[in-house]
């Protein structure tokens, strides 16, 4: 939490929260800390009297003080005096390791900002910030910086596009970027760099935003995807191109929205939750966003094996655990992936392949394999779910052959399932794909193809029966390319700000709400969940594929399930969702971009640094 202007309210109530703080001192409050007894009154008024119970981490004397400022200006002679002192108190009550001392500066100290390698502080405010430097790296301590491509965005329109702004350009600009918050954060490092002769201090984004109405670029849609994404990016260990391979710590502006700040309206609509008074003992707290941050664990990977070059099954285990990855769907139980997830807490998506189905129409047959591949296991190993078959459909010539016999293997698995008892741990269900669907356009009235309507409803009616939910596998991808006449890449991506005349604003959700009302109208009543079991986007390999693309894809797509915004059908809850694949499979036959779907690549490494 950043904290504005600290009074023993918010400390008091601050108290064994564990938050992490970033106190304030405003800028008319600086005058007085060049005393050197004031700045020792203030530390032990607000940070000696509270430290053993409130975490503050950082002090930021001042805020955006500089000299080009009329509004700040008057400040800058006391700004570094008042620093210095209040660094010297925290010296000597021993927390200068645990307490930093910084000030916040804003992008308008800068020039020659683009390309970002070229920046420079301007000529007239150098005397002033190299000073500052010097301080911040002596004491180990970084610079804080507010970062606002929302003002870089509505200063120039014509010459910075909004996607840039909001984390949606696909492809690098001619300086390597794909978005223009990481190009104003290296822009500050390389004036840092250039100041002081090297850059050994790091940057703390103390303020970032996007407001949510109240003028030119103020919309709930491009906050939302601002916000998200940066969330994303931030805790990502992508970093920039100056300082890659970790996170960004970063504040968001602001918790609420502010209705008596000055200036333009924008600037009341930077909140990011509601208040509201609902009567004299009530008042309501609700997100305008719902974020990542508040995330429940429900996004796992697929793990397909159609590949010469992939790691071992403990290695790839050792992965998944590494990069906290906590689901795993597996195609094709082996002993060794089932061995190699024993302990390992991992949740599972066991599937039994197409070619399986018929033996398993057979009692006996089905009670051998939940023997070999469930029970065997299940006091070592968190299956979850049982998927049997992948795409079995009418409509599709390679699996057509299989329908007879999924419904009974189906049954059989259950019987078996519940035999033991595991009922409620394991769930039996089958992954359809969305071309089982007619008049998906709007959402609202889609409704299974007549002549699969007989092969669904039966399925639907047991997944009902059993509480399990249906397996989906989602690709706006393959919807993008097509029809890419009709389907916007932005719209695919989770990347359009606006909702389009059904409402939507991504066509992620309207294919799973349109699978949604078609389940309700195939069986009179909805009270069958989904899980999308596979979705995914390729880097490359034919048209759409894109590593900027699939980036974009994988990181909104993360944050969206996650999240608490659900879909227009199913608000207010994560959708738990399985990302297609864990590797690159260069023996999977069809389109190139068929081998080109996994979000690491066979030697372990991350392709698009994801935060799982």
């Amino acid at each position: 939490m950043r904290v504005y202007d600290p009074i023993p309210e918010t400390l008091n109530a601050l108290k064994d929260s564990n938050l992490q703080i970033m106190l304030c001192i405003p800028n008319d409050k600086l005058q007085a800390l060049t005393d050197p007894k004031e700045a020792y009154n203030w530390v032990v008024a607000n940070v000696i009297n509270y430290i053993k119970q409130v975490r503050i981490r950082y002090i930021s004397v001042g805020n955006e003080i500089s000299p080009l400022i009329a509004r700040s200006s008057q400040f800058v002679p006391f700004l570094l005096p008042a620093m210095e002192n209040v660094q010297r108190v925290i010296t000597s009550f021993r927390l200068n390791d645990r307490v930093k001392i910084s000030t916040a500066i804003e992008m308008g100290l800068l020039a020659n900002t683009y390309p970002p390698s070229q920046s420079t502080f301007r000529g007239d405010v150098t005397s002033f910030i190299k000073p500052i430097i010097e301080f911040l790296k002596q004491n180990n301590a970084p610079l804080l910086a507010n970062i606002y491509p929302y003002f870089a965005y509505i200063g120039d329109p014509e010459h910075v596009s909004l996607s840039y702004a909001i984390f949606a350009q696909p492809e690098p600009d001619s300086s390597g970027y794909t978005n223009l918050f990481d190009a104003m954060l290296d822009s500050i490092y390389y004036a840092i760099g250039k100041v002081i002769g090297e850059n050994k201090v790091e940057i703390v984004v103390s303020e970032s935003g996007w407001p949510s109405e109240g003028g030119f670029g103020g919309s709930m849609g491009i906050a939302t995807i601002y916000y998200r994404n940066l969330i994303g990016h931030a805790k990502s260990k992508a970093g920039t191109i100056h300082k890659p391979g970790k996170p960004i710590e970063t504040y968001l502006f602001a918790m609420f929205d502010e209705n008596l700040k000055i200036g333009a309206e924008t600037e009341r609509h930077f909140g990011i939750h509601v208040f509201r008074i609902i009567n004299r003992r009530f008042v309501e707290i609700t997100l305008h966003f719902p974020f990542e941050s508040f995330e429940v664990q429900c996004v796992g990977v697929c793990y397909g094996r159609n590949g010469n070059n992939l790691p071992l099954a403990e290695d790839v285990v050792n992965l998944y655990k590494a990069n906290g990855i906590t689901s795993m769907r597996v195609y094709d139980p082996i002993l060794e992936t089932l061995n190699a997830l024993k302990d390992s807490n991992i949740q599972i998506m066991l599937c039994i392949p197409n070619d399986k189905l018929q033996a398993l129409t057979d009692p006996k047959e089905a009670y051998n394999w939940v023997v070999a591949n469930v029970i065997n296991y299940i006091k070592q190993v968190r299956i979850r779910y049982i998927s049997v078959g992948n795409e079995i459909s009418p409509l599709i010539a390679g699996s057509s052959q299989f329908i007879p016999f999924l419904l009974p293997a189906m049954e059989n698995v259950q019987r078996v399932i519940t035999s033991f008892r595991l009922n409620d741990r394991v769930k039996i269900s089958t992954a359809i794909e969305t071309g089982l669907l007619a008049n998906t356009y709007p959402p609202s009235q889609s409704t299974f193809h007549g002549d699969v309507t007989s092969f669904i409803k039966s399925i639907i009616e047991f997944l009902k029966q059993n509480n399990v939910p249906l397996l989906a596998n989602i690709y706006p991808y393959f919807a993008y390319i097509g029809d890419p006449d009709h389907v916007s890449l932005s719209y695919a991506i989770f990347a359009q700000p606006e909702p389009d005349s059904s409402g939507y604003t991504n066509l992620f959700d309207a294919m799973l709400d349109s699978i949604y009302y078609a389940i309700g109208k195939a069986i009179g009543e909805n009270k069958v969940e989904i899980v999308v079991s596979e979705s995914g986007w390729p880097p490359d390999g034919d048209f759409g594929g894109s590593m900027g693309i699939a980036t974009i894809y994988y990181r909104n797509l993360i944050g969206h399930a996650k999240s608490k915004a659900g879909t227009i059908h199913k608000p207010g809850k994560p959708i738990e969702t399985y990302l297609f694949a864990m590797f690159d499979e260069n023996l999977k036959i069809g389109a190139e971009t068929e081998k080109h779907f996994g979000v690491f690549y066979p030697d372990k490494t991350q392709k698009y640094n994801l935060t799982f």
